[in-house]
């Protein structure tokens, strides 16, 4: 189960080497943002250093520019299929993107002879007003799909709006409905929901909080921007041993086939035991 995502400058070897040692379950090399124009060749040439540096079972993602950007074709060039479990596909609008990735990875795999469809996609779907519009169209499972992430810094840039926060710390309208429609998406394309970062690495208690919410909406995995975030994602996101043990006997309880039965003095159904198997398959 993946609970953390854990971003990093691509650019950077001692931000690299400090987020080795976080905990995170997966790392994501960042290639975009992160990067200013005339340093991205170095991360490119930087990533070969890196992965060898990682340990065994590390899970590691490279976000890449986005499609229409100059600078995605040698993104694509210097991926290095075969040891990463995947891309992180920023600005992406709904499922012709995400078709569009799958084509781009599928040739550049077939070129470096590694397993065709072997790269996962993890896509941040909410970022601009027209990836907002295109959420629909993802609609359904993708064998490439590793997750969606909402982000809401650049949607905010994208319409005008200087904080995604009111007053009170609670985000606006616009931005809950992104996080919203994020998750049915998920949810339809049988995928992870992974919530938005928390901006500021000095307020554990606050971030702490925004995981507790999290967890209750639903979600089970968290990206994060700063190593000391780790730890605090990875108690509080996904199911707790008492939520496991609690799935483990509505599928015990239901194992003969019935449809409903008690447990705990309430009835439970198949709806319970949809969710049961949602939990323990986390697990693995």
């Amino acid at each position: 189960m993946i609970r953390s995502w854990l971003f990093v400058p691509g650019d950077d070897a001692r931000k690299a080497a400090k987020a080795v040692g976080a905990g995170a379950d997966a790392l994501v090399f960042d290639w975009e943002d992160s990067v200013a124009t005339e340093n991205k060749a170095r991360a490119r040439a930087m990533i070969d250093d890196t992965l060898a540096s990682l340990p065994p079972g590390q899970r590691a993602y490279i976000r890449v520019n986005q499609l229409d950007s100059p600078e995605f074709a040698a993104d694509l060039q210097a991926l290095p299929l075969g040891r990463i479990q995947g891309i992180m596909l920023p600005k992406c609008r709904g499922r012709a993107h995400v078709e569009r990735m799958d084509l781009h990875l599928s040739v550049a795999e077939a070129a470096a002879g590694a397993t065709t469809g072997a790269t996962g996609i993890v896509a941040i779907v909410t970022e601009t007003a027209q990836a907002m519009l295109a959420l629909p169209t993802l609609d359904e499972a993708h064998p490439r799909l590793h997750g969606f992430v909402w982000g809401g810094e650049d949607l905010g840039s994208d319409l005008g709006i200087r904080s995604n926060r009111d007053e009170s710390g609670v985000y606006r309208p616009v931005f809950r409905l992104a996080r919203t429609m994020m998750q049915v998406a998920a949810s339809a394309c049988r995928t992870s929901a992974i919530d938005s970062v928390f901006t500021d690495i000095r307020d554990m208690d606050g971030l702490a909080a925004e995981c507790r919410i999290a967890k209750q909406e639903g979600f089970t995995s968290k990206a994060a921007i700063h190593p000391a975030q780790v730890p605090v994602i990875n108690e509080l996101i996904g199911p707790s041993a008492e939520d496991l043990d609690w799935a483990r006997r509505v599928v015990e309880a239901l194992s003969d086939g019935r449809g409903v039965a008690v447990m705990d003095g309430r009835m439970i159904d198949i709806a319970h035991l949809r969710l049961a198997q949602r939990w323990l398959s986390t697990q693995t």
